[in-house]
């Protein structure tokens, strides 16, 4: 029965040369691909946008949620709503409408 070979030095030297060369390859391809680094920090970029946006609305929410327990609780702020954002009076109420001044310049 014939012994199996035993890998030389310079079966040893190519196979780490070999290895080296492709890592070598791979890391440059992964630098400067579409897909690399440049990818990852527009990534990191995005996420980090998105966190302050959901943060904004989070608050929003929180003015929201308070507004709302507002309106619940006190008739004065749905009167407020009612009469300045809905042109609402009593029914015992004279309401003045002024017309802003026009400029008729000749």
């Amino acid at each position: 029965m014939p012994r199996a070979k035993r890998p030389t030095k310079v079966t040893l030297k190519a196979a780490l040369l070999l290895s080296g060369v492709l890592t070598v390859v791979f890391l440059i391809s992964f630098v400067f691909s579409e897909q690399g680094i440049s990818e990852l920090q527009r990534s990191r970029g995005r996420v980090q946008s998105l966190e302050n946006d959901i943060l904004l609305l989070k608050t929003e929410n929180v003015r929201l949620a308070r507004e709302i327990e507002s309106l619940r609780r006190s008739t004065f702020a749905v009167e407020k709503i009612a009469r300045e954002d809905l042109g609402m009076s009593r029914p015992d109420e004279i309401v003045y409408l002024l017309q802003p001044e026009r400029n008729n310049a000749p």
